[in-house]
């Protein structure tokens, strides 16, 4: 590890906002963006980490012109990791550089080819003054229109005009959105904590999973939930980012994820309550068990080049198929007649997701030829997303059958019941009632029943044990079932 630029701040700035490069990024517009903020620029430091080797001549030729200039240099503190060029990259490995290497009380990842408003970094001071017990989220305004590549400083209107993916009426759509915020608010774009509190979890997971496309600062996010901290998504700010070529990664690892781009071992964290990472860094690890969140720039153990840097993007992906042949073979997945009944019952909730769609767009014409040339791109996301569903109904099949339980009820119809559904049946198991906020409708052959109806009339529950399918988010739906009565014991989370 290199320290090439050390700003040596006399006195702690308020955020450090660590921006990371695995020499990918073409333009540095976001670091002349993030240096002209309503803050004064003492109170903020920028921190630029660089994975593999390369020594930005950009980046050298605006720290000189800073200093001729006489003003703040254009990044607060550069670091090179040096990591083997043939290593998949490890964005959680980075975050931890940064969680070490920062000075501020508050620390804020995001994209590193972003568009920031003049208020950005003021706006992230503000929430925490209000409320400092928080982790907070900023979503990402996106634009796919080609224009704006090489990149040409739009502004803000230019950005939220023709071809913006994501915005309405001045807020993002995921903001709006009241169904899965999960999948339409950009988790990776932008995350703000206290230095303190990401130590006090043992930093971003370093696990393998989390090499390359997948994940992001997320992770930490939901264990710091987990911790007790409250999520936030800001309201009024945003960052705002424009095509270039390689914008959702390209020729890189993509570890386990749940069919739409969510990180599975992140997933399981939020659904678990896990705190602590898998692996954790271990000078975060010290610092922890010291109760120290001074600053370090302590370079990377020696091991660090053996035990990551030898992991390359094919050794990785031959890895991921060992390890789906293993679950295969333990959940008898490698016996075709099992495997052929599966896939069947697969494949007819994949056509009944797409005459769903198919009914919304006849509804909604607009945009015909796009969604006709997305209808690929449907099919394989349903395919990738049942299969991590097909995952998790089996480790909850398995969960039920360990204590010898053979019908149970669902709470929460949609894509990942669907498919529970459909392997229960092939693992003789029984789904004897649906549930949902309000019944009526029919799923998989069962009328659904509203959630108030798991309780007896006499005040005692159901004695089913109900399996919560947890597509968004499950908290609300299990603490419903705790308020008519339901024991832990009878919940079980998808």
């Amino acid at each position: 590890m290199d320290v090439l630029f050390d700003n040596n701040l006399p006195t702690a700035p308020q955020v450090s906002i660590v921006l990371l490069d695995w020499s990918c990024r073409e333009s540095l517009h976001s670091l002349q963006y993030l240096n002209k903020q309503t803050l004064k620029r003492d109170q903020y430091e920028l921190l630029w980490i660089e994975y593999y080797d390369r020594r930005s001549p950009d980046i050298s030729r605006l720290l000189q012109g800073c200093k001729t200039a006489d003003v703040a240099p254009i990044v607060d503190r550069w670091i090179v990791l040096d990591m083997p060029r043939d290593t998949c990259y490890h964005k959680h490995l980075l975050y931890n550089v940064g969680i070490l290497a920062s000075k501020g009380e508050i620390v804020v990842f995001c994209d590193s080819d972003a568009v920031f408003t003049p208020t950005f970094v003021e706006g992230i001071v503000e929430q925490f003054r209000m409320d400092s017990n928080i982790v907070l989220h900023i979503d990402e305004i996106r634009n796919d229109d080609r224009r704006s590549y090489p990149f040409n400083y739009p502004t803000i209107d230019d950005i939220t005009g023709k071809g913006c993916i994501n915005f309405r009426d001045g807020r993002s759509t995921g903001l709006q959105d009241s169904q899965d915020q999960l999948h339409t608010l950009n988790y990776g774009a932008c995350m703000c904590a206290l230095r303190r509190d990401l130590i006090s979890i043992g930093g971003a997971d370093e696990h393998m999973d989390y090499f390359g496309h997948i994940c992001g600062p997320y992770e930490m996010t939901f264990r710091l939930v987990n911790a007790g901290k409250r999520e936030v998504w800001h309201q009024s700010e945003f960052i705002y980012h424009v095509w270039h070529p390689g914008t959702d990664g390209r020729d890189n690892y993509i570890g386990p994820h749940d069919g739409r781009n969510v990180s599975t071992m992140a997933l399981e964290a939020r659904r678990t309550g896990r705190i602590m990472p898998m692996i954790e860094n271990p000078i975060i690890k010290t610092h922890r068990l010291d109760n120290n969140d001074t600053e370090t720039t302590l370079p990377l153990p020696p091991d660090y080049k053996q035990n990551i840097g030898h992991w390359t993007v094919n050794q990785l992906n031959e890895l991921s198929k060992k390890r789906r042949l293993q679950w295969k073979k333990e959940n008898a997945l490698d016996k075709p007649a099992l495997l052929i009944k599966v896939r069947f019952n697969l494949l007819i909730t994949t056509i009944r997701q797409f005459i769903i769609k198919t009914n919304n767009f006849i509804r909604h014409p607009r945009d015909i030829f796009k969604k006709i040339y997305n209808i690929r791109g449907f099919f394989q996301t349903m395919a990738s997303q049942n299969e991590h569903y097909l995952q998790r109904a089996f480790s909850c099949i398995n969960t039920l059958k360990a204590h010898n339980i053979s019908e149970f009820a669902i709470y929460g119809p949609n894509a990942a019941a669907e498919v529970l559904c459909s392997v229960a049946g092939s693992a003789s198991l029984t789904v004897r009632a649906i549930y949902d906020d309000v019944g009526g409708a029919v799923f998989c052959g069962l009328t659904v029943m509203s959630v108030e109806s798991a309780g007896g009339g006499d005040g005692r529950c159901d004695l089913l044990v109900i399996v919560v399918a947890d597509v968004g988010s499950k908290s609300e739906k299990v603490e419903a079932l705790k308020r008519i009565g339901v024991k832990d014991d009878r919940i079980i989370v998808l």
